[in-house]
């Protein structure tokens, strides 16, 4: 099984998150596959490059902030082939972006969300809502946007879900 990582506007595939993440799901014995997709900022050719990834089997993804729509726009597009969403700061309902909460037909335990609560780039509210409306868990920790303090918590969380996916299908 595979594990996607989706990086945000501001990072890579090489980032803090991603790297820490990405020791956890190897321990578990999943495969790692995070693509490079600084090359434009733009949500759709983004998109449309991890649906391409998506071509070669079924994945569980995990995105950060514009990743994280990133990630659920091709959830909505491709069902089929996305395991569960792992969502961290997801870019959802920012005035002004022409970015909205994507239709999503993962709900429940096949979605997880963590959010900081001191973000100042994309409100817990967008969060939280997106939480309730697809009937998924939500994880506030007290950290900024960039997450960076919430590293080993986040892989603690990231841990468990893997698991408990496995464990469900």
């Amino acid at each position: 099984m595979r594990v996607v990582f989706v990086h945000g506007k501001e990072s890579g595939p090489q980032g803090l998150k991603i790297n820490a993440m990405s020791a956890v799901v190897k321990a578990l014995g999943f495969e790692v596959f995070a693509p490079d997709l600084r090359e434009r900022d733009d949500p759709q050719w983004r998109t449309q490059q991890l649906l391409a990834v998506l071509e070669s089997g079924p994945a569980y993804i995990v995105g950060s902030s514009l990743g994280g729509y990133v990630a659920a726009n091709a959830a909505a597009l491709a069902p089929s082939q996305v395991l569960g969403l792992f969502l961290l700061c997801p870019a959802f309902d920012l005035p002004g972006y022409p970015l909205t909460r994507p239709d999503q037909p993962l709900r429940g335990q096949q979605v997880y969300f963590v959010h900081g609560r001191h973000d100042s780039v994309v409100p817990l509210a967008n969060s939280e809502r997106a939480a309730r409306d697809w009937q998924a868990s939500l994880v506030t920790v007290e950290d900024d946007h960039p997450l960076h303090g919430s590293v080993d918590l986040i892989c603690h969380h990231l841990r468990a879900w893997l698991s408990q996916q496995e464990r469900l299908a």
